[in-house]
């Protein structure tokens, strides 16, 4: 049996970019797993917001205030925090910043 991986973004997220366009360019890479845009639509939203309510590995980055995109989550409980490749930026996930 396969594993179900979603790889969950945000296009207004500057870590979540770089996936997005290299999904628009060699979209074979990401077959096999469901590539969710947050902000696509409400359903999207619900479906992210649903594991990052329910699953602790997402309580750290509620903790700091991320948002905790871009994640992998595989079987609807494995929740990875991903980076793309050459990314050399301190923090893999966005976070909310109040003082902008």
């Amino acid at each position: 049996m396969s594993k179900k991986v979603e790889l969950f973004v945000s296009d207004k997220c500057p870590h979540c970019k770089p996936f997005i366009e290299d999904k628009e360019a060699n979209p074979e890479k990401y077959e096999g797993i469901d590539f969710v845009n947050i902000n696509e639509s409400m359903s999207n939203l619900k479906r992210f917001l649903k594991y990052r309510d329910t699953l602790s590995a997402y309580d750290i980055v509620k903790e700091s205030g991320s948002v905790g995109v871009p994640s992998k989550v595989t079987d609807e409980s494995e929740v990875e925090f991903v980076k793309f490749e050459g990314d050399k930026s301190e923090s893999n996930v966005c976070e909310i910043n109040f003082d902008r």
